[in-house]
């Protein structure tokens, strides 16, 4: 059977490598894309036989890219696999009401995605020639991919044969330095190496594979006569993982095959759980570090106009009076948005924190969310304005007022003095029930660079507008809405003026809920 392909749609770089390894472990060709609008280009032009989709992707999201791809008449019927890491059984649902075959949660578990894989895919085991593949019928197991070196044809030929048995790809060098070359340009999960050949031996090659950072991880075995003690010694110090002397044992090549190739795999997956393990506590250290910064300034703005009042420095009846309350009113909200920004994304993430729909005009949510901002436009002398009309929407009123909330005091951040921020909304799109809502200001715009990252968890972009603060507010909007269905995204990156839109499901104006 042919190998199978399967497009890959991840915008998170770990992600999409482990991703990418269990699919070729698993026999098959894995195609990339990191945005939605990407995925939808590559699975055009390439025709893939399965897309494996995240659905919470810059551009356009998974459940879009779902529904899009269903309405063309030669994907309606290739698997598309859903990938969240909100596994909440409502977003399963929502998944395959969008034309998804199945939901695989992140992090990937790699006995998972094979499995699911498998339902949908015939099963192949490549076998790799120098840089062709060929297939192998009835492959016992999938491993992964083997690079044999071995100057003698015979070997070679035998030890190919019985790695394809095994449901193994297999890499062919006759000589250390083409292994050298193959290993760094394939990166296979395994070198089964020889001893004695012509130009650097196999322990020279292991200890260069060793040097070389691209090849340092891939285990070696070594396969050759020379099996005395100094010589098995001399191959562990070289940098080898084990020895099979020659003439071999099938079984006892398997077996040695097998470990390796599952302690490589069990390595691989620990490295990139310790990488992002890395990331996220360098995050949150950054994270402490600003917060500390920006509540200590908040806090002392406000501590030291209560000391003037206390004093008696500072009475009512001095004209500065009024502004120093509007922007202690100010100073308070903002910290009070930061904890709940910080608390909200952690539980967001971590699944407990659900949305309670119900139907509300929108108008409601948007007074409540401008209310909230008023006190920061009137320090700046900014106009926030709302114009959404009767548009109704199915949504938990508390998160979709905070997401607002958090989108208008952004806007109100970053624009300048005597500026303008508006809300506005309309129908989306025919043929959805959704609410278009686009909130837009006057300040410097969102630059093409930062646009796809600026709902990423503590992003602080490369220029511009979108320095300073933690990078939660923005990230809980994404996945506020999310949770509801919708998108949210930067209409116009790279123009002056911000403009976010998002989306959300509409409601009969019959079924609106009397708000307390």
């Amino acid at each position: 059977m042919s190998v199978a392909r399967v497009l890959v749609i991840e915008d998170e770089a770990n992600n999409l490598d482990v991703a990418q390894r269990i699919i070729r472990a698993a026999g098959h060709e894995a195609l990339v894309a990191t945005d939605g609008q990407s995925g939808l280009d590559v699975a055009r032009a390439e025709r893939p036989d399965a897309i494996l989709v995240d659905l919470l992707l810059p551009r356009i999201d998974g459940w879009t890219v779902t529904r899009t791809l269903r309405a063309e008449s030669w994907a309606a019927r290739i698997p598309i696999i859903a990938v969240s890491a909100l596994a909440m059984q409502q977003d399963r649902q929502r998944a395959i009401d969008a034309g998804c075959d199945d939901f695989v949660s992140k992090p990937y578990a790699p006995a998972e995605l094979r499995a699911v894989l498998a339902r949908f895919l015939p099963e192949a085991a490549p076998v790799i020639v120098g840089t062709r593949r060929h297939d192998v019928a009835s492959p016992i197991d999938r491993l992964g991919t083997v690079l044999a070196v071995d100057d003698e044809p015979a070997n070679l030929d035998l030890l190919s044969r019985r790695l394809a048995a095994l449901g193994c790809g297999v890499l062919r060098a006759s000589s250390g330095e083409q292994a050298l070359a193959i290993a760094e340009r394939e990166h296979p999960d395994l070198v089964l190496l020889d001893v004695m050949m012509p130009g650097i031996d196999g322990w020279e090659t292991c200890r260069r594979l060793k040097a070389n950072a691209q090849t340092t991880s891939i285990p070696v075995i070594f396969v050759t006569a020379k099996d005395q003690t100094d010589d098995v010694v001399t191959g562990f110090e070289a940098g080898g993982v084990d020895y099979v002397a020659k003439p071999f044992e099938a079984v006892e090549l398997a077996a040695r095959v097998r470990s390796a190739l599952f302690t490589k795999r069990l390595q691989d997956e620990l490295r990139a759980s310790n990488h992002e393990l890395i990331k996220v506590e360098r995050s949150r250290q950054e994270l402490i570090g600003m917060l500390g910064h920006d509540i200590r300034n908040l806090a002392n703005s406000v501590v030291a106009f209560l000391q003037l009042v206390g004093m008696g420095q500072l009475d009512p009846a001095r004209p500065e009076f009024a502004e120093l309350l509007g922007l202690s009113e100010s100073n308070v909200s903002e910290m009070l948005r930061m904890v709940n920004a910080l608390l909200d994304v952690y539980k967001l993430e971590e699944g407990r924190l659900e949305a309670v729909p119900q139907a509300f005009r929108l108008e409601e949510l948007a007074r409540k969310s401008v209310s909230q901002v008023k006190p920061e436009a009137r320090a700046k002398n900014i106009t926030v304005t709302s114009e959404v009309g009767d548009a109704t929407v199915f949504v938990d009123d508390g998160l979709i007022v905070r997401v607002l909330t958090n989108l208008l005091a952004n806007a109100v951040k970053h624009t300048p003095s005597g500026g303008k921020v508006r809300v506005e909304a309309r129908k989306a799109d025919e043929g959805t029930d959704f609410v278009l809502i686009r909130v837009s200001d006057t300040g410097p715009g969102i630059t093409n660079e930062d646009a796809p990252n600026v709902f990423d968890r503590f992003y602080q972009g490369g220029s511009g507008r979108s320095r300073g603060g933690t990078g939660l507010g923005l990230a809980f909007c994404r996945l506020a809405v999310a949770l509801h269905g919708g998108t949210i995204r930067v209409a116009n990156p790279g123009q002056p003026g911000a403009t976010i839109d998002l989306t959300l499901p509409a409601a009969a104006a019959d079924r609106v809920a009397v708000s307390a």
